[in-house]
């Protein structure tokens, strides 16, 4: 049965007990103001109706629903990835591997960034195929030819197309959700996994999955805390002849500068706070020095939206095509992600 409003996870609650103590709540430094919040089990990384979209008053939890039946198995995966760093190299069983393929995928369809990221991305495409004749997402949107045809000739001329509606975060964000979590579990079912020792304690990240892009490498490295000092780790190359698919994963040992690179990174990538077992001092000067080498993030100008889109209600279809000039297009795209 679908409850609306219901209190809803981004991040496994099985994945974030890891990171918490017995009878202390998590201690959640929070990006914007430098403080330290307490937070309980069941209010980290959640918010209600997180997940759900609310459609003339009927909650859709398809979403969670699926999310739950890739998590119960997620307590067993992560059992083997707590084995599998003490050797050089495990086969996994190929349920788990598929478990966690399937959960990455999830937590970067899901991340709080992916809500603003979808309006971005959405807008993008819809004009780079009116600007190049391709119709695939216009057709899935079931666009009349007429409309297509008259938003075609406006783009040759020289302006954009936006979308606009109640609620867009939610709306996009579901949409380009279902268009894309199964390319991203292939993508991740041919990445290169470790797990990796860490010598220093890490923390977690509001956003969970954690994307970086190594330039030298021309690859997507993914970061997952999965404990205090064990850290999944996945890369996937640009060059698809260097991935492999088998269900293996290596076993690591960071050095210290390796752990500190790791570490600043989880924290410059957090919207809204990094969850805690424990204080820690090294926050502040970790993302001193991720600025300062040049590991920066898009910025979310205003996360609260985030969390509170799934509240908001819409209508079937309620969304609108609206034709602007390149400037006011750029301010749109800024207004829900900033490079």
């Amino acid at each position: 049965m679908n409850v609306a409003n219901e209190n809803q996870h981004w991040i496994s609650q099985h994945l974030l007990k890891r990171f918490k103590t017995e009878g202390a709540p998590f201690q959640c430094y929070q990006v914007e103001t430098g403080e330290w919040v307490p937070r309980s089990l069941d209010h980290a990384c959640a918010a209600p109706g997180y997940n759900q979209l609310l459609v003339s008053g009927e909650a859709d939890n398809t979403l969670e629903a699926a999310f739950s039946k890739v998590e119960s198995g997620l307590r067993n995966t992560l059992r083997a990835l707590e084995d599998a760093v003490k050797k050089p190299l495990t086969e996994l069983p190929q349920a788990v591997y598929e478990n966690m393929c399937w959960y990455c995928s999830f937590l970067k369809g899901i991340a709080p960034y992916s809500k603003p990221g979808a309006v971005v991305s959405f807008i993008i495409q819809v004009n780079t195929e009116l600007e190049s004749g391709s119709n695939s997402l216009l057709r899935d949107l079931n666009v009349p030819e007429e409309t297509i045809r008259e938003l075609r000739r406006q783009c040759a001329m020289g302006r954009k197309v936006i979308i606009e509606s109640e609620n867009l975060l939610q709306l996009l964000y579901r949409f380009q959700f279902r268009r894309n979590y199964r390319c991203d579990y292939s993508q991740f079912l041919s990445t290169k996994w470790a797990v990796s020792s860490s010598p220093i304690e890490i923390a977690m990240s509001d956003v969970g999955l954690v994307p970086t892009f190594q330039k030298d490498y021309k690859a997507n490295h993914y970061l997952l805390p999965i404990g205090p000092n064990l850290l999944l780790e996945g890369i996937f190359f640009h060059d698809l002849s260097k991935n492999s698919s088998r269900p293996v994963v290596r076993g690591m040992n960071l050095t210290d500068d390796e752990a500190e690179y790791r570490f600043e990174c989880i924290c410059a990538s957090a919207i809204t706070e990094i969850i805690c077992a424990r204080k820690l001092s090294n926050i502040p000067e970790a993302r001193r020095r991720a600025n300062a080498n040049g590991i920066r993030f898009c910025k979310i100008p205003n996360p609260k939206s985030i969390t509170s889109s799934g509240l908001v209600d819409v209508g079937e279809g309620d969304f609108r095509f609206r034709i602007v000039s390149v400037e006011e297009y750029v301010k749109v795209v800024h207004a829900h992600v900033q490079p």
